[in-house]
């Protein structure tokens, strides 16, 4: 038994950081998409006494549903890390990488310029579109560029390798 933290197939701190990242990121967007979807439900109806979700059934749908399963599967990744599960070391270089892609289409295609322009020449609404875009681009860029250096370690990708005793018995078993 001449294990060291490297050749170990344990969790090393950085796998369980990452996946309580991945865990309370995910209950922050749940608390945050809650209270906007909430927002939007509570809406005043509109001249012809229509609800928001009776007008529009389907971005209520939309904005009900794709944010809820990103949000599940963000903290199924962080328990799948937590577990040490193959699939979770994929999945977290897949949102890495769509963390990385939107970061960077946030900094290239949105005008920042105006964040710092005198408040009579932009609306409040915009201001604070910017800030939401520069907290957004603070929180996943650099997260998910050291979940792709993380996860493509050879010593992070040890460990989640399966045992050697557990090949041999899957490898007997069939």
């Amino acid at each position: 038994m001449n294990e060291s933290a490297w050749t170990s197939t344990r969790r090393s701190a950085s796998v369980t950081c990452a996946a309580a990242l991945a865990i309370l990121g995910s209950a922050t967007a749940l608390l945050v998409w809650g209270s906007f979807f909430l927002g939007v439900l509570n809406n005043e109806a509109d001249a012809s006494g229509r609800e928001f979700y009776e007008a529009h059934p389907l971005q209520v749908f939309l904005i009900a549903m794709l944010p809820f399963l990103l949000i599940a599967s963000g903290i199924r990744l962080g328990i799948g890390l937590f577990q040490l599960k193959r699939w979770a070391r994929k999945a977290a270089l897949a949102w890495a990488a769509a963390a990385l892609c939107f970061s960077l289409w946030f900094i290239a295609f949105r005008p920042y310029e105006t964040f710092f322009i005198p408040e009579h020449f932009v609306s409040e609404l915009e201001s604070l579109k910017q800030l939401l875009a520069i907290s957004l681009v603070f929180a996943t860029l650099p997260v998910s560029i050291w979940w792709i250096f993380l996860f493509r370690m050879k010593s992070v990708k040890r460990q989640f390798e399966p045992p050697v005793g557990e090949n041999a018995t899957a490898a007997s078993v069939m």
